[in-house]
């Protein structure tokens, strides 16, 4: 091989090793992000469909960073959290008898 086409295989392993450290270091972020997206679309559908409530007023109780970060929908009787532009998602629905809970 010559000596270019070693450089370029050292630059794409080195490359391919700061790809892996990143998704290793932020292993522990995308584990909390589908964490809050579900604690949103379960608060919120539960702050809509059992206390009667307005989607709007129960969004504006979350701190000003979440409302910032989280994208919450309603839809009948679901309501779905998202961030990242929906790559993270959980979705909360709404039964009579039971009240809200997580369907992802």
């Amino acid at each position: 091989m010559s000596r270019k086409r070693w450089i370029w295989l050292g630059v794409l392993a080195v490359a391919l090793m700061a790809v892996g450290a990143g998704a290793w270091a932020s292993r522990g972020q995308v584990a909390y992000a589908g964490i809050a997206t579900g604690y949103a679309a379960k608060q919120t559908c539960s702050c809509v469909h059992v206390s009667g409530r307005t989607l709007e007023s129960c969004l504006a109780e979350f701190p000003e960073d979440a409302r910032n970060n989280i994208s919450v929908t309603q839809d009948g009787d679901s309501v779905r959290a998202s961030v990242l532009l929906g790559a993270i998602s959980a979705e909360a629905v709404f039964e009579d008898e039971y009240g809200c809970r997580i369907v992802d």
